[in-house]
């Protein structure tokens, strides 16, 4: 269990600092908030389509939303 906690830990911080370099409102940037990993689902391609981490960042959204958060 602590594994699986310091493994969401890990991955919630490496999503916030990929979110830093995007596009997005700053209230949307807690990556502890599941509304917020929800929001980012449905609205982070509308103005990060075109990132060169935007795949990489939806990915880590997808799992977060499934796995952790």
């Amino acid at each position: 269990m602590k594994d699986r906690i310091e493994v969401i830990s890990r991955k919630q911080s490496a999503l916030a600092t990929m979110l830093e370099q995007m596009e997005v409102p700053a209230m949307r940037k807690d990556t502890t908030n599941k509304s917020n990993i929800r929001w980012l689902v449905r609205n982070l391609a509308v103005k990060n389509k075109n990132h060169p981490m935007f795949e990489v960042t939806i990915d880590l959204v997808k799992w977060l939303l499934k796995e952790g958060a």
